[in-house]
């Protein structure tokens, strides 16, 4: 199936006032082409950047505990021992056991009540570690920030899939996730002017940051219910003209979002025995390990390499500054040619040589610089791991348990990455650059794997089918209800 529109040509589509009103719109042509370019430049200038703000203070919220640590966390919950690393791990298992069910909630309510709700309730408990007394306050706030921040993340690529065909998911979803990277630079600079230039009489420095971060979330959480768009069929009037809705529809359709069962079960299980699906598990295991000890250890890692914590907090800046540059320029290109596991065993090799510098020389400049590669190269695996994982799967259902699965394995492994810093291997930490690097390559390996699987069966279906042929919603809601999903003779994987 290809990104081709194909539909009937006379479609109805409600009114806000409830009334039908029928809207042609021509099929191909100047004419078309000039509706679309005005549909995405809206859809560019509104969900997308709403979506990356919301997935900012996702990734603000969830990181500001190794900002905290240099601001004196330990010190004022009492901690002792590993329990700041188990604090860290307890916001995985949160994390890891509602991705499935938030999705299945998302096919109950709307995506903005699921978002919405999530995020304020996420705000809460960020904001109640800064009145953390010990080490059960912090687990019991971090356990359950980690249940409510999984609505936001697996649920945007769900999202942006309704409003975007498959070659144009790459970018936008950078754009999301790249407010990540934003996050821990911005993170970094609120803790030196928390820091350097807030004192108050009976909040200590790490709980001002948990506040200061905190609040704005559930601010923003009420907000989401009411503005988030959630279909293209609810897309307001003062948004939108009608030609341009009834295409945004069309374009939803093609994008194989016909599927209207609130849980297909068969779905539920061609999405678990999926062979593709295990692979870009896999890839993803190999990815958060690294990357969750990256975002928590950053600021310390700094610290030791001679820095000041004030002076640390600054430098752990410009490393997410160069992952925002690479996570643009990477998903654009892979959009550019449709091609997703090359990008990926790319960026990993970045990556691999920030650590191979971080192992192999105990320089500063030499350490920062191989930092500077770590984030440059992991950053840019996360928007298009998502997007390759919802390009590949075809059916709600199926696509939403496939990227629930993804998450669900790869925060699992996470937990691994925030036990393997430890304080006694300080300042050189062998033991969790070693580890991260070996991940890394396990990334390489399944992601070239994962593409030569793909290829090798599109080729089989060139051979035995032919060229493929565009369905209309009517033949795509056919193949989903007879079990077909991304099997269907007409429809080709991205690799």
């Amino acid at each position: 199936m290809s990104d081709k529109i194909v539909t009937e040509k006379d479609v109805s589509i409600a009114s806000e006032a409830g009334s039908m009103q029928e809207v042609v719109v021509p099929q191909e042509g100047p004419e078309r082409e000039k509706i679309e370019r005005r549909l995405k430049l809206k859809l560019d200038l509104r969900l997308v950047p709403y979506l990356a703000l919301l997935y900012l203070f996702n990734a603000l919220d969830r990181g500001n505990i190794g900002n905290a640590r240099l601001a004196g966390l330990e010190e004022g919950t009492h901690l002792v021992g590993d329990q700041f690393y188990n604090a860290l791990s307890f916001f995985y298992f949160g994390y890891t056991i509602s991705q499935i069910p938030n999705m299945f909630i998302m096919k109950k309510v709307t995506p903005a009540v699921l978002v919405g709700v999530t995020m304020v309730l996420w705000g809460i408990c960020s904001t109640s570690m800064a009145g953390a007394k010990n080490y059960s306050g912090l687990v019991a706030a971090r356990f359950f920030m980690g249940v409510f921040e999984a609505g936001v993340g697996p649920a945007a690529p769900i999202i942006l899939s309704f409003f975007y065909l498959r070659h144009e998911l790459a970018w936008r979803t950078a754009l999301f996730y790249g407010s990540s990277t934003f996050a821990g630079a911005f993170g970094g600079l609120i803790a030196y002017g928390v820091a350097t230039n807030l004192a108050h009489e009976k909040l200590a420095p790490w709980q001002l940051l948990f506040i200061i971060e905190g609040i704005p979330t559930i601010f923003l959480g009420f907000v989401t219910i009411f503005v988030l768009p959630n279909s293209p069929e609810t897309l307001e009037r003062w948004f939108v003209k009608p030609e341009e809705r009834q295409v945004a529809i069309e374009r939803s359709r093609s994008g194989h979002n016909t599927d209207s069962s609130m849980l297909d079960k068969r779905q539920l299980l061609a999405a678990i025995k999926d062979v593709k699906n295990i692979f870009t598990c896999l890839i993803y295991i190999g990815l958060n390990i690294p990357l969750a000890s990256y975002t928590s250890f950053l600021p310390t890692i700094v610290k030791l390499m001679g820095y000041k914590d004030a002076e640390a907090q600054l430098m752990t800046v410009p490393p997410y500054a160069c992952a925002i540059v690479c996570v643009f320029v990477v998903c654009w290109n892979s959009d550019r040619t449709r091609r997703r596991g090359y990008h990926v065993a790319g960026s990993a090799a970045v990556a691999c040589i920030g650590y191979i510098l971080l192992i192999s020389s105990g320089h500063i400049g030499a350490n920062y610089t191989g930092a500077c590669f770590v984030a440059m190269g992991l950053y840019p695996i996360i928007p298009l791991m998502l997007s390759w994982v919802a390009n590949n799967n075809v059916g709600h259902t199926k696509r939403a348990v496939s990227i629930a699965m993804l998450n669900t394995f790869g925060q699992c492994f996470a937990t691994v990455g925030t036990q393997i810093y430890k304080s006694p291997t300080a300042p050189r930490f062998f033991m969790g650059y070693g580890v991260c690097l070996a991940f890394t390559v396990v990334m390489i390996v399944f992601s070239l794997a994962l593409v030569v699987y793909l290829k090798r069966e599109n080729s089989r279906r060139d051979a035995k089918y032919g060229e493929p042929k565009p369905l209309t919603p009517k033949e795509q809601q056919e193949a989903i209800d007879n079990g077909i999903y991304d099997d269907h003779p007409s429809y080709r994987f991205f690799i």
